[in-house]
C-alpha cells in the first residue's frame, strides 16, 4: 500500500471516528430535551406553531419553539417522538391533522374556575399565585399568603353552632381586610394612660327604682342621635365624642340644639396629641371641645371615611369663618364641661343614664366582635386571640351606651347593655349592639364617662343649658332626699 494510500485510509478512519461521536453526542442531548406535558385545554387552544415566521421545524431543532404556561412547547418533528412537547396546534398546523385531544388537568382551580400559571386570586384576605408545586398532581398548586382574615368563617359557624346568646355574620364591607386592617381603620381609641385612669369616679345619687329595660330615644325621642359610619378611618375617638356632645346638649336645651356636631372638625383640628385617623385618645378630644369647641356637620361635613387621611384645619376658634361645606358660615361653636367619670358600678352607670342621658364607654374590642350580628354579645374565644401584643394599646374602640335591658332566650337570661357604634347601620343590630352587663366583659364598665354642654356664639341657648343644669341637679336633691 503506498504512502498515499495509507494518509487517505487513516483521514476516513478519523472521520468515521469523529462523526460517530457527534452522532452519539446528539443523540444523548436529544434525550436529555426536558419534555413537559403540555394538555390540550379551551384556555390554551393557540394558535402557537402558526405564530411563528419559520413556522414548522423538520429533525430536532430546539429553537423551533413558542412560550406556553411559563414552559416552551415546540414545532419540530421530534417533539412527535412523544407528543408530550408539542404545541397544542402542532398536529393541526404542521400535520394538516384534526385531532380530539385528552381533557386538559388545568393547573389551578379556584371556585370551579381554571386559572394559568402565575394567574394570581384572592381569598379573603390574602393574596395567591398559581405556581409549581412539586406535590401536586397537575404540577401547579395555590401558594398563599398567610394573613390572619377579619372576617373568618370558621369564627362565624363556631358562634352560630353554639348557644351562646348571639349571632354571627359576614360583612362584605369588611370581607378582604386583615384583622390587622380592621385594628388601624375600624377602631381607633387609645386605652387611656395611667394619670387618665386614675381619674376618681363619681359615685351616682339615686334613689335605687331602676327599670328593667331602658332606651334613651324613648324617654327624649328625638334627642339622641342616631348612628353613623366612620368608614376606614380610626376616628372611633372624634365619633363618640361629637355624638355623646351632641346627646347631652340636645336634651339639656330641650332639643333647642338638636345638630349633629362635626367629628371632622375634632379629626382635623384637633392635633395635640392625637393621630387624627390612626386613633386618639378621649381626655385629648374633650380637653379640645372645652377649649376650642366644634362646628355643626352641616358647617363641617365628615370626609376622612373615604379618604383615610384627617385633612387640614378648616375651621379655627372663630364665629362667622366660613363653612367648609360651601354654606353659610359659622353661627355657633359648641363646647363641653370638662367630662366626669362614672364608677364601675352598673347601678351607678345605668343612674346616670336614667337621669342625664348616653354615657361615653371604652372597651377592647376581640376578633369576634367584628363579626356581630345580634343578640347579647360576650367573647366567644372559638379560637385564639389572633391580636399580636403591640397591637393591644391599638384595640380600643369608644361607643354610646344609651340604655340596657334583660334578653329573656334559650341562653338564659342574659343582662346587657344598648350601644350605638360607628360602623353603619348595615352592621349588628341596625349599627346598635348589645353586650353582657355587670360583667365588665371586655373592659366596657371600666372607663365610662360623661359630660355636660356648653355653647358659643348664642346667648339665649347659653342661658338655656344654665338654668336646664341647675333645675336637674335640684331634681336629683330632691329625688335622693324626699321630704327636704
Amino acid at each position: 500500500m503506498s504512502n498515499f494510500s495509507k494518509i487517505v485510509l487513516i483521514t476516513l478512519l478519523v472521520f468515521c471516528s469523529l462523526l460517530c461521536t457527534v452522532n452519539a453526542r446528539r443523540d444523548r442531548r436529544l434525550s436529555r430535551r426536558s419534555k413537559r406535558a403540555i394538555e390540550w385545554g379551551p384556555d390554551i387552544v393557540g394558535p402557537y406553531c402558526a405564530t411563528r415566521r419559520d413556522g414548522c421545524c423538520p429533525g430536532r431543532i430546539d429553537s423551533c419553539s413558542v412560550p406556553i404556561l411559563g414552559t416552551l412547547c415546540y414545532c419540530d418533528e421530534f417533539c412527535d417522538r412523544t407528543r408530550s412537547d408539542c404545541c397544542p396546534d402542532f398536529y393541526s398546523f404542521c400535520r394538516n391533522q384534526q385531532t380530539t385531544p385528552a381533557p386538559i388537568k388545568t393547573p389551578c382551580i379556584y371556585n370551579s374556575r381554571p386559572y394559568a400559571f402565575n394567574t394570581t386570586v384572592k381569598n379573603n384576605c390574602n393574596l395567591c399565585t398559581c405556581a409549581v408545586s412539586s406535590t401536586s398532581s397537575t404540577g401547579f398548586d395555590w401558594r398563599c399568603e398567610t394573613n390572619v382574615c377579619l372576617i373568618r368563617d370558621k369564627i362565624i359557624n363556631g358562634v352560630n353552632d353554639r348557644n351562646l346568646g348571639w349571632q354571627a355574620s359576614n360583612y362584605s364591607k369588611f370581607w378582604g381586610m386583615t384583622l390587622n386592617d380592621g385594628i388601624r381603620y375600624r377602631l381607633g381609641t387609645y386605652k387611656p394612660d395611667g394619670l387618665v385612669l386614675s381619674m376618681n369616679p363619681i359615685e351616682v345619687q339615686h334613689n335605687g327604682r331602676l327599670p328593667a329595660n331602658f332606651d334613651s330615644r324613648q324617654k327624649w325621642p328625638g334627642f339622641v342621635h342616631g348612628v353613623r359610619d366612620q368608614g376606614n378611618c380610626a376616628s372611633s375617638w372624634a365619633f363618640s365624642t361629637a355624638a355623646l356632645a351632641s346627646d347631652r346638649l340636645s336634651i339639656e336645651s330641650g332639643g333647642l340644639a338638636r345638630d349633629d356636631l362635626s367629628p371632622q372638625n375634632l379629626l382635623s383640628c384637633n392635633h395635640y396629641g392625637q393621630n387624627g385617623c390612626k386613633g386618639g385618645y378621649l381626655d385629648r378630644a374633650w380637653w379640645y371641645m372645652r377649649k376650642r369647641g366644634i362646628a355643626v356637620d352641616d358647617c363641617y361635613p365628615y370626609s376622612s371615611g373615604n379618604s383615610g387621611k384627617r385633612g387640614t384645619c378648616r375651621i379655627r376658634r372663630s364665629l362667622g369663618a366660613n363653612c367648609p361645606s360651601g354654606v353659610g358660615r359659622v353661627q355657633r361653636l359648641f363646647e363641653a364641661t370638662p367630662p366626669y367619670r362614672i364608677s364601675m358600678s352598673e347601678r351607678d352607670i345605668m343612674a346616670e343614664i336614667e337621669m342625664n342621658g348616653p354615657v361615653q364607654a371604652t372597651f377592647r374590642v376581640k376578633d369576634d366582635f367584628y363579626m356581630y350580628k345580634s343578640g347579647v354579645y360576650r367573647y366567644a374565644n372559638i379560637q385564639p386571640d389572633a391580636v399580636p401584643p403591640e397591637q393591644d394599646k391599638y384595640s380600643y374602640h369608644s361607643v354610646r351606651i344609651i340604655g340596657w335591658g334583660l334578653d329573656r332566650g334559650p341562653a338564659g337570661n342574659l343582662k346587657y347593655w344598648l350601644c350605638a357604634n360607628s360602623w353603619g347601620t348595615d352592621w349588628g343590630e341596625s349599627g346598635y349592639f348589645r353586650i353582657e352587663r355587670g360583667s365588665n366583659e371586655c373592659e366596657i364598665e371600666s372607663f365610662v364617662l360623661g359630660v355636660w354642654g356648653k355653647v358659643e356664639g348664642d346667648e339665649e341657648l347659653r342661658r338655656t343649658l344654665e338654668e336646664s343644669r341647675e333645675q336637674r341637679g335640684r331634681e336629683m336633691f330632691a329625688a335622693n332626699n324626699p321630704g327636704k
